[in-house]
């Protein structure tokens, strides 16, 4: 029992400062969507935001590091497992081959433009396929799990997450906006939405108002995506471990590298809800814990943020961001058009 005690006291600082931020992040959220007739910025975002804005303006005592460490690096990962529970053997089933080829794609084209444009600015690496992993697969929870094989720095992971999650928000207002232009059938709308858009709230937020079917279409592939979570991390560990040479890491010195165990937790318990389908409500349950967690978990992230650090970069990773956010709207929309328009180009 005192060993118990003594294990967890330091950490409850920091984790109590984390969960009053998801908490306060949570409820402004919610005001916001209030007054605003839509969702427009999620707990993740103003988390993160709130977390960023409480470490730079005024410094913490050291007794709050260890809660926010383990509320960042421990948390999140349960965090990233509970993401298994946002799936259904329908959303695994129905997506067919045509869906899994547009998702597939677009992914292959982000990380492939992703290294391309970040090269070209000088970006390191592990900022880019930071900033690609969230732009192709499912935002902030994507980029900690692709971080814990690439070990990028605290603040690329808290850049690469606010950058994102930023566009994603941007894409949830415009595509609806763009689709007046456009005249997209509901269905290659859904797809567009599905394949392109960062977080999957923001894909219903940007299909909800237009039609079911875009809804359901843009739903699928967006989870889709998500469960490519773990295909896309074993490739990424593959090519980190080619690219280290013998007796270093990416980041510096030799030390030993762990398997991200919490990513295969994930594909396990997506294939459990598969085949032991959960009742609604305590599905339901699940998946409102899991979105707390992951809230406390980036209010932890933005308190780990040292902008002063980040601002080395200047604003070339931003620039990588932006660039990502085009790539990805324009090839899904190509991709959607080719794969779901049936040989119509969308009116103009």
């Amino acid at each position: 029992m005192n060993r118990l005690r003594f294990d967890v006291r330091p950490l409850l600082p920091g984790v109590l400062l984390s969960i009053l931020i998801a908490l306060l992040a949570t409820i402004g959220s919610r005001l916001i969507a209030h007054i605003a007739g839509t969702p427009v910025a999620g707990p993740i975002l103003l988390a993160i935001l709130l977390g960023i804005l409480l470490r730079n303006l005024r410094p913490l005592p050291p007794s709050f590091d260890p809660g926010i460490s383990f509320a960042f690096r421990r948390l999140l990962r349960w965090g990233i497992v509970g993401l298994g529970f946002a799936f259904s053997a329908r959303s695994l089933l129905g997506i067919g081959l045509r869906g899994l080829l547009l998702d597939l794609s677009v992914i292959a084209a982000v990380y492939a433009a992703a290294l391309w444009f970040g090269r070209r600015k000088g970006l390191p690496d592990n900022l880019s396929l930071l900033l690609g992993t969230g732009t192709a697969i499912c935002g902030a929870s994507a980029i900690v799990a692709a971080n814990a094989v690439l070990r990028g720095k605290d603040e690329e992971v808290a850049f690469s997450v606010a950058t994102v999650t930023l566009f994603g928000t941007l894409s949830m207002f415009l595509f609806p906006v763009a689709n007046r232009f456009l005249h997209l059938s509901s269905t290659v709308y859904g797809a567009w939405a599905g394949s392109s858009i960062h977080e999957i709230g923001q894909v219903i937020g940007a299909t909800l108002p237009y039609s079911r079917e875009s809804l359901e279409l843009g739903t699928l592939l967006k989870l889709t995506r998500v469960a490519l979570l773990l295909p896309v991390v074993l490739l990424l560990e593959a090519f980190v471990v080619a690219r280290t040479p013998s007796g270093t890491t990416p980041s510096g010195p030799a030390e030993k590298r762990s398997f991200p165990w919490f990513v295969v937790a994930f594909a396990a318990v997506l294939a459990l809800n598969f085949l032991f389908p959960l009742p609604p409500t305590l599905l339901h349950l699940l998946q409102e814990a899991d979105a707390a967690v992951l809230a406390v978990s980036m209010a932890a992230m933005g308190l780990e943020t040292h902008l002063s650090r980040l601002f080395r970069f200047g604003m070339r990773p931003l620039a990588s961001g932006l660039f990502l956010w085009i790539f990805v709207s324009g090839t899904g929309l190509l991709l959607s058009w080719l794969l779901y328009g049936h040989g119509s180009l969308p009116a103009l």
